[in-house]
């Protein structure tokens, strides 16, 4: 037979191994318990025996056999249920007390109970025996012989010793089933909880499998295991779902922004196939589709490495970096070029900004910034690169004063082949934002587009902590 599913799980089988050993603990001290006790308590019982046959042996040395007999008589009389038993005899004839005919100076001997057989104790020659059913109650003895030929015996009833024991024993019997019993409480409760999470998360599985990319685990609002688990996993799928837009995006910009410059060569191809009236003319023609493969290639090119830093591929090229220094080195290197268009740029950057990260990428960030600023403005602007050191971030900026790029475009500017109905005429691509953006987020860092009233604003936020991280800093 099955059992239910509830019974099946790892949390139930760990609270069956967590109760078989605290079970085994119980066992293991009721052991200890139980021996311990005895001994304790037969220790006792003879200790007790012993200083009440030394009182009794120091009454007879001050007072006399008559006082003696009185005092085992009346305590014989007046005794209460499990008191002392006593015996006086002089050659086998009894004075007062029980007659206890025993050999050894002290030990172990079966009592009738009261009011039950002779009235005499009989050796006990081995526990078992003197616990054979027979009605007899188990005493440990002192005999001490008196100087007047006299024989004194003091005996205490053992017995009371065996119903502490079975009680112990029933205390533990007890604590065992109640611990089985929550055990297999708590494992059901336990099995329950941990089924309900288990089923969330599956559930969420089979929608993402279904292509439900919008589902999410569920969380408690607690700082558990499977909360931080479910975190783990909702932070997994936003980057899966992130990525698989990121595909239908490329897909559908690939689709349309390139299908023109396909369209652009094919044209060509025909035209040289079609109308080349000479070998110059023909060279000319293929010279011009060779130009618009490998711009086409280009632009392949850079939607590979684009995947590539999303993918996480280049974190493994991080070292620690002065980037003061990279970002002076790429200003410097540009304040030339922007020369050229009749437009001015300049730098304010803060000294000995460190952090880990990727020369290469970082500088081709920068680059793609500097160059869409040059790019997408008039002569006569100016452009501003800054590295700033603040208490919560790092920002790198790139500001213009020029036209600027609509409010409701400014998120939009970062996508892949996205253009502005300004940037349409200008030579590009559409993906060196694009690539900005994805290199920031490997480095940790956000991208934003701002206003610069007049003209635009790209800033890229290096959080401190993220910055640390990197290199280690404290």
């Amino acid at each position: 037979m099955t059992l239910p599913r509830i019974f099946r799980t790892t949390a139930f089988r760990f609270a069956l191994l967590y109760a078989a050993l605290f079970a085994g603990s119980v066992g293991l001290l009721g052991v200890i318990v139980y021996h311990s006790t005895r001994a304790a308590l037969e220790a006792r019982a003879q200790e007790q025996v012993d200083d009440e046959a030394r009182g009794l042996v120091a009454e007879y040395k001050a007072r006399g056999m008559e006082r003696l007999m009185l005092v085992v008589t009346a305590r014989m009389q007046g005794r209460q249920r499990d008191a002392l038993e006593y015996s006086l005899t002089v050659r086998d004839a009894l004075l007062a007390g029980r007659s206890i005919p025993v050999a050894e100076s002290s030990g172990v001997v079966a009592i009738p109970s009261r009011g039950e057989g002779p009235n005499d104790l009989r050796p006990a020659d081995a526990r078992s025996q003197a616990r054979a059913g027979d009605g007899n109650r188990r005493a440990y003895f002192r005999a001490v012989q008196l100087d007047n030929g006299a024989r004194l015996v003091v005996a205490d009833d053992l017995d009371w010793i065996d119903a502490v024991q079975e009680a112990i024993l029933k205390a533990f019997g007890w604590a065992l089933a109640a611990t089985a019993l929550l055990a297999l409480a708590g494992g059901a409760l336990l099995s329950a909880r941990f089924l309900a999470r288990l089923d969330a998360m599956t559930r969420t599985a089979s929608a993402i499998v279904a292509g439900d990319l919008s589902s999410r685990i569920p969380q408690a609002g607690g700082d558990d295991e499977f909360d931080r688990l479910a975190r783990a996993f909702n932070a997994m799928l936003d980057r899966l779902a992130a990525l698989m837009e990121s595909l239908r995006q490329v897909s559908s910009d690939i689709a349309h922004d390139l299908r023109t410059p396909l369209a652009r060569l094919r044209q060509s191809l025909d035209e040289a196939s079609r109308s080349s009236t000479s070998l110059a003319d023909m060279q000319t023609r293929v010279a011009l589709a060779n130009e618009q493969v490998e711009e086409i290639l280009s632009t392949f090119a850079a939607l590979l490495r684009i995947a590539q830093i999303e993918a996480g591929q280049r974190r493994a090229g991080f070292a620690d970096l002065d980037l003061s220094a990279l970002v002076a080195g790429v200003a410097e290197d540009w304040r030339a070029v922007a020369e050229e268009k009749r437009q001015t740029l300049t730098s304010a950057i803060e000294s000995d900004v460190a952090m880990s990260g990727d020369r290469e990428l970082l500088v081709q960030m920068l680059v793609n910034l500097v160059e869409n600023a040059i790019r997408h403005t008039p002569e006569g602007t100016r452009i501003v690169v800054s590295l700033k050191r603040e208490a919560a971030a790092t920002t790198l900026a790139v500001a213009d004063d020029g036209p600027g790029v609509p409010a409701d475009e400014r998120d939009k500017i970062f996508r892949r082949f996205y253009r502005t109905e300004r940037s349409r005429t200008t030579p590009g691509g559409g993906l060196g934002l694009a690539m900005a953006a994805a290199i920031a987020d490997l480095h940790g860092a956000g991208v934003a587009a701002l206003d610069n009233a007049p003209g635009l604003r790209v800033e890229v936020r290096f959080p401190v902590a993220e910055m640390r991280r990197h290199i280690g800093k404290p």
